[in-house]
C-alpha cells in the first residue's frame, strides 16, 4: 500500500484506467495476408508505418514486420524524422520518404541516410541539384553506396501531390545528365479505390499507363499505385510494389466492410474498466447537455475512458462496447455524450456487471470482435483517425505470442 508519507511518485505503479493491447502477431498476419493477394511473386511490399505506425508504436511494429518480410520488402513513412526512427530499428531495410524533402537540410539528410524518396514537385529537383553542386563526390558516394531509389510521383487524378507529365519529363531529362545512375520508380496514388462503384480508379490507371508510354523511363524503373484498397480489390494495379497501410492494422479501407470480412486481425485492442454503476430512474437525463433521457429505470455503467484518451467524442448513443462480466461478455451501448475522461453505457439488461470489469472499446478480446470500422462508421469518421488519435495517456501493451 502507498502511504501519504511517500513522495517518490515515479516509483509507484498503478493499473491504468485504459490501455491498448497491441497484438504484434496480428500485424505480421495482416502483412502476410497482403502479400498473399499479390498477383506476382516479384511484387514487393512497402509497409506504411507513418504517424507512429498509425498510432500503434512504430518501433515494435517495425521490428515485428521485419521478421516476416522478404529481402526486397521495405517500409514507408512521410518525413525524414520518421524515417530516421525506422532506420534505427532496421538499418538493413530500405525506407521510403513519401512526401520527399521540403528543405535543403532535409534533402541532405535523406541523401546521407541512404533513404528512398519521392519527388512530386519541380522545386525538389532543385534541392537535389543544389546538394550535388555543393558536394558532388559526397552525394555520388552516398547514393552509389546506398542504391537509394528516387520515386517520381505523377498526378493521375488525386490532385494532391504529383507532377503533370510535362514536369516529370523535365525531371527525367535533368536526372539523365547526372554523372551517376539513380535507380528510379514511377508512382501515383488512388483517390477512390475504396469504392468499387466509382470509375475514377480506372481513369487514374489509364492516365498512369499513358504516362508510362509518354515518358522515356530507364530500364528497371519500378512502378506503384496500390495501397491497401488497391491490394484488396484492384489486382491489375499491383505492378512492381504495393503499399499496405491501414490493412496492416486490422481495418479495411473498403466501403461497407469491416476488417474480419477481409480476413484481417485487429492489432489495437482498446480496453478500459467500469469505474462505477449508477441507477437512473425513468425520465432522468445522463451526461453533458442532458441529451440522453432514460425511457425506463436503468442501470448505467461508467467507463474510465473518453475523448481525452482518443475515443471519438461524436460517437452516438447506441455505439457498442463489450463488457467482460463473470457471467460472460455482454454488449453495453453508449447512453449519453462522450466526456473527456468517461463514457456512460446502458446496462439495463444485465445485472452481473460490476466496477472493475474490463471493457472493449474496439478490437478483439475474449473471443469477440468489435471492429474499429464499426466504431468509426458510427462516429462519422474512419479507423485511420481512431488509431492515430489515441493519446499518450493510453499505454500500449505489446503482445508477441
Amino acid at each position: 500500500m502507498v502511504t501519504m508519507a511517500e513522495s517518490d511518485f515515479s516509483s509507484v505503479t498503478m493499473p491504468p484506467h485504459a490501455w491498448a493491447d497491441i497484438d504484434l502477431k496480428a500485424v505480421q498476419h495482416n502483412f502476410l495476408l497482403a502479400k498473399s493477394h499479390l498477383t506476382s511473386p516479384l511484387c514487393r511490399a512497402c509497409a506504411v508505418v507513418k504517424s507512429n505506425a498509425y498510432g500503434h508504436g512504430v518501433q515494435p511494429v517495425v521490428a515485428a514486420l521485419d521478421q516476416v518480410m522478404d529481402a526486397n520488402d521495405q517500409f514507408a513513412v512521410v518525413s525524414w524524422q520518421e524515417a530516421s526512427v525506422v532506420k534505427e530499428v532496421v538499418p538493413h531495410r530500405r525506407v521510403l520518404v513519401m512526401r520527399g524533402p521540403v528543405s535543403a537540410d532535409e534533402m541532405s539528410a535523406i541523401l546521407a541516410g541512404g533513404m528512398d524518396w519521392v519527388i512530386h514537385s519541380r522545386y525538389q529537383l532543385d534541392l537535389l541539384l543544389d546538394c550535388i553542386a555543393a558536394d558532388p563526390s559526397g552525394v555520388k558516394s552516398a547514393l552509389v553506396k546506398s542504391e537509394a531509389r528516387l520515386w517520381i510521383k505523377i498526378n493521375t487524378g488525386m490532385n494532391r501531390l504529383g507532377m503533370p507529365i510535362k514536369d516529370a519529363r523535365a525531371v527525367l531529362a535533368a536526372l539523365s545528365e547526372l554523372p551517376f545512375i539513380l535507380p528510379l520508380g514511377l508512382m501515383s496514388h488512388l483517390a477512390t479505390a475504396d469504392d468499387l462503384g466509382d470509375t475514377l480508379t480506372e481513369i487514374q490507371f489509364l492516365a498512369f499507363q499513358q504516362a508510362e508510354t509518354e515518358l522515356v523511363l530507364p530500364e528497371y524503373t519500378l512502378k506503384t499505385m496500390a495501397a491497401s484498397a488497391g491490394i484488396l480489390s484492384w489486382p491489375q494495379l499491383h505492378m512492381d510494389m504495393v503499399r499496405p497501410g491501414i490493412m496492416l492494422y486490422g481495418a479495411t479501407p473498403m466501403m461497407g466492410r469491416v476488417g474480419p470480412d477481409e480476413g484481417l486481425r485487429p492489432v489495437m485492442n482498446l480496453k478500459s474498466r467500469l469505474v462505477a454503476i449508477n441507477h437512473v430512474r425513468a425520465g432522468d437525463s445522463i451526461g453533458y447537455g442532458a441529451t440522453y433521457v432514460s425511457e425506463h429505470d436503468m442501470r448505467v455503467g461508467v467507463i474510465g475512458l473518453g475523448y481525452g484518451d482518443g475515443y471519438p467524442r461524436h460517437a452516438p448513443n447506441g455505439t457498442r462496447t463489450l463488457v467482460a462480466t463473470e457471467q460472460g461478455v455482454i454488449t453495453a451501448p453508449l447512453a449519453g455524450r462522450v466526456s473527456m475522461d468517461m463514457l456512460t453505457v446502458d446496462l439495463s439488461h444485465d445485472q452481473s456487471a460490476k466496477p472493475g470489469d474490463e471493457v472493449l472499446l474496439w478490437g478483439q478480446a475474449w473471443g469477440h470482435d468489435l471492429p474499429a470500422n464499426e466504431i468509426a462508421d458510427a462516429a462519422g469518421t474512419i479507423p485511420y483517425e481512431l488509431f492515430c488519435r489515441l493519446t499518450q495517456r493510453v499505454p500500449r501493451r505489446y503482445i508477441r505470442s
